[in-house]
């Protein structure tokens, strides 16, 4: 019986394939393309990898291969690699601005076998083909334009979007919605007059008080004063042309305490000297007839005592 040499220990086994690691050979080859790897070891182990340059024409699925030779030992593994091209979408607009009222186009494409959907609106939800018109309107300004894809690719859901947004020319505008024609607020209160003008591109605002075409300070917050009483003329003005809008600012205030009071004693004082006035005269009319009444009365004695 021929004797069996005794195994190496673990250490010196992992020791010995370590030393041989730098001899082993790697190839790797997609199809029967060879491809050059880059090459890293660390302590059990190898790690190639190699770029690969798709050309058009080459989507679908390709056999790679990755073979480990070493001594006269050869160990291969194969897996597929599946090449594809997947581009964004085109999302196209007929024109990106536009006046209020005109016809805009819109047009969702994508890569041939992509599924493609086209949403706009709050909500999001798809429309039922990737391709709608519209007329353009006030509301439509900033509406934006959604448009995915979605390709499968060896069984996995891939997906890429593009958006738009629609600039829609419109306004000046001021209605009563955005700039109340009537303010009622009590003299001293904090509030904030609030008039916003409406429009793309976005309108200028000045309301100047009739008369002597006083600013008012629109926007600020500060206590409400009877100075700012008074009927305004607000003005949008842009590009497009301006619209005008009267507001008409009413302050309530209350008097004061001191003001009441003189004027509770002012009330007096009058209603005192009317009384006064009222006394003296009626005593005055009572004296001229007690004196006409005794010149009667004398008048009449003497002729009774005169002889006839």
């Amino acid at each position: 019986m021929r004797p069996v040499a005794p195994r190496p220990p673990l250490p010196a086994l992992l020791a010995l394939l370590w030393a041989l690691l730098p001899e082993a050979q790697v190839h790797l080859a997609l199809e029967d393309q060879r491809l050059e790897p880059r090459i890293d070891r660390s302590k059990d182990s190898l790690l190639a990898t190699a770029r690969v340059e798709a050309t058009p024409g080459e989507e679908g699925s390709h056999p790679l291969t990755c073979a480990v030779s070493l001594g006269n030992q050869r160990r291969s593994t194969q897996e597929y690699v599946t090449i594809y091209s997947f581009p964004a979408p085109n999302l196209t607009l007929s024109e990106s601005e536009v006046p209020e009222g005109t016809e805009v186009s819109v047009e969702c494409k994508a890569h041939a076998g992509a599924a493609v959907t086209l949403s706009w609106g709050p909500d999001g939800s798809p429309l039922p083909r990737a391709q709608t018109t519209l007329n353009a309107t006030a509301e439509d300004d900033g509406r934006e334009f959604l448009c995915s894809a979605m390709l499968v690719v060896a069984g996995e859901e891939l997906h890429k979007h593009k958006t738009q947004k629609l600039s829609v020319l419109h306004g000046p505008r001021l209605d009563q919605e955005t700039c109340p024609g009537n303010w009622t607020w009590e003299e001293d209160t904090p509030q904030t007059l609030r008039c916003q003008a409406l429009g793309n591109p976005t309108p200028t605002l000045a309301c100047r008080r009739e008369g002597d075409r006083a600013l008012l300070p629109i926007g600020d917050l500060r206590p409400v004063t009877r100075a700012i009483s008074g009927t305004y003329v607000c003005r949008a003005t842009s590009s497009r042309g301006a619209v005008t809008h009267e507001v008409v600012v009413n302050v309530i205030y209350r008097q004061s305490n001191l003001a009441t009071i003189l004027a509770v004693a002012g009330l007096i004082v009058g209603l005192a000297g009317t009384v006064g006035l009222a006394a003296y005269l009626y005593n005055r009319q009572r004296k001229i007839r007690k004196y006409k009444l005794q010149k009667a009365q004398e008048q009449a004695a003497m002729k009774l005592n005169s002889p006839p």
